[in-house]
Order: C-alpha cells, then structure tokens, then sequence
C-alpha cells in the first residue's frame, strides 16, 4: 500500500503537493504523540516533501 501511495503523490501536480504541504503539519501536531494519525500524517509529510523536492530537481535538471 506504501508504495502505491508513493506513486500517487508522484504523480500530483505541484498546486495539488503544496496543498497537503500545508494541510499535513496541522493534522500531525493535531495528533496525540504516538498515536497510528499522526504516524500516517508524519509519514505522508515526508512522501509529499520528497515529491516536491523530486519535481524541484526535474525542473532544475530538465
């Protein structure tokens, strides 16, 4: 399931990334420490940060 989440952020355009950017740091501080939401908006906050900063490269690269 991991992965096919990983390919899903992949393929967000960057209007659609910096909306859960921004959306996902309240949902995780929202979260009681330790508990399964805010491993899960922790998690996501990474996939959706390593998206940008993938799509970031493309465009520097490309």
């Amino acid at each position: 399931m991991a992965l096919d989440l990983s390919a899903s952020i992949a393929k967000m355009d960057q209007d659609d990334l910096a909306a859960l950017a921004d959306l996902l740091p309240s949902m995780k501080w929202q979260a009681p420490e330790g508990s399964e939401r805010r491993y899960w908006a922790d998690t996501l906050l990474k996939r959706v940060i390593d998206a940008q900063e993938a799509r970031e490269q493309a465009a520097t690269v490309g």
